[in-house]
């Protein structure tokens, strides 16, 4: 796939300039398409949490398990924002992670170090101004958010176009659980962080590649799939090294980059096993959540082979082949390698490493690519009402989706079904 796009010639990946009377990238629109619609998006997201979030219940009176964070879950927007895992960082910020387990009968509990510190410690940060700790959450990752919006269009609009930019932007903005990006978790700031890190490995910039890498080992653990995609990007340079140079101390950063990235995987565990003096601290605190499921950590590649829903067995193939097929086709060289295969190893990653559950849904924002598989829209679709007509019903179709999925995954509620 690297390989691929790196033979293509320039010409092949030219955007075509001519047919963008409706958002074509020039000048300072990098930053202000995407900015628009991201704003919009929240500003609706907002409305939506709001309005659904009036059949929260009042978790004052629910049963705290022992570890866990006291609910102080209200139905404003800033109490609304820290559901779920936002408790968890507002638990964070207010008192750190423990420096022993803490364990029933010898049995270790639910506790902070399952969650990582970078994005916690940024909202400890913005908290110093007074504000209380929804509000600085919000705020984080609205601005990571934003930044990470921007970047994706700056990135793909040389390729894409315009339009066809501005609608992978708004895919990701309206995705089903694209509140992700204004509340208290960690979706905003890795996605900043994974897209920042793949357009320096598509400049050659290796340190600042890695320097995104180190950050994203302590926000979230997918700097597996990073590091694969930097050793193809250096597999890529290297087989076409004679005709295109690849100098001895690129060959020497970029594996270096790879090695260390890979490495960063273990720095958190490493961390929690420093600081309470048990080795297996970080992994022991991910299985106390599921300790009552007598199949262990069970994956979803797992439930496909071993498990009790034939219908996986259907549906992961399916999708797996779906993806592939996606980014295989010559359209798809609009992307850039770095992004197709990002997604591949990541959704790839996640089937491999994450249990079958409806968090999937938030895991999957950022694959990135696959929420608008249709790179060469901008060349397809040229009139203006056409154009906005394609538009407005991605945005209609996408907010009806996350009303749904705020209802039935976000808010604690009588329509509640699972957890987000």
């Amino acid at each position: 796939m690297a390989a691929e796009v790196t033979s293509r010639s320039r010409e092949s990946l030219a955007p075509t300039t001519s047919k963008e009377p409706l958002l074509s990238p020039r000048g300072r629109s990098w930053f202000l398409v995407p900015l628009a619609i991201y704003l919009v998006s929240r500003a609706v997201d907002a409305v939506l949490l709001l309005l659904t979030g009036r059949a929260q219940f009042d978790p004052s009176g629910l049963p705290v398990a022992s570890g866990r964070p006291p609910l102080e879950t209200g139905r404003s927007y800033g109490d609304l924002v820290t559901n779920w895992d936002g408790q968890w960082y507002r638990f964070i910020v207010e008192h750190g992670y423990p420096s022993h387990l803490p364990t029933v009968d010898g049995v270790v509990q639910v506790n902070q170090w399952a969650f990582y510190p970078l994005y916690p410690t940024l909202v400890k940060l913005v908290s110093w101004t007074g504000l209380p700790f929804g509000t600085a959450a919000s705020l984080v990752s609205m601005a990571f958010g934003a930044a990470a919006m921007c970047l994706v269009y700056r990135m793909l609009s040389p390729t894409l176009g315009g339009f066809g930019t501005a609608l992978s932007v708004l895919a990701l903005c309206v995705g089903p659980a694209a509140l992700v990006w204004q509340i208290a978790y960690t979706e905003s700031l890795a996605l900043f962080l994974v897209v920042g890190a793949l357009w320096a490995l598509r400049s050659r910039r290796y340190g600042l590649f890695l320097l995104a890498a180190v950050a994203l080992a302590f926000a979230r653990p997918i700097v597996l799939p990073l590091a694969a995609v930097a050793a193809i990007h250096w597999y890529a340079r290297w087989r076409v090294r004679r005709s295109v140079d690849f100098p001895r101390r690129d060959r020497i950063a970029s594996g270096v980059v790879i090695v260390v990235t890979a490495a960063t995987f273990l720095a958190w565990p490493l961390v929690a096993a420093v600081v309470t003096g048990r080795r297996d601290a970080y992994f022991v605190t991910q299985n106390a959540w599921y300790r009552h499921d007598s199949g262990g950590w069970q994956t979803w590649l797992g439930a496909m082979v071993h498990g009790s829903t034939p219908a996986l067995r259907v549906v992961i193939p399916m999708f797996v082949l779906a993806l592939l097929a996606a980014l295989l086709r010559p359209a798809a060289a609009r992307w850039g390698s770095e992004l197709r295969c990002w997604s591949f190893l990541y959704v790839l990653f996640l089937l491999g490493s994450t249990r079958p559950t409806t968090s999937i849904f938030r895991y999957g924002v950022l694959s990135v690519i696959p929420w608008w598989p249709f790179p060469e829209v901008g060349d397809r679709v040229t009139s203006r009402r056409g154009r906005l007509t394609l538009f407005a019903l991605v945005f209609v179709i996408g907010v009806l989706v996350q009303a749904v999925w705020m209802r039935w995954y976000f808010v604690i509620g009588p329509a509640a079904k699972d957890h987000p």
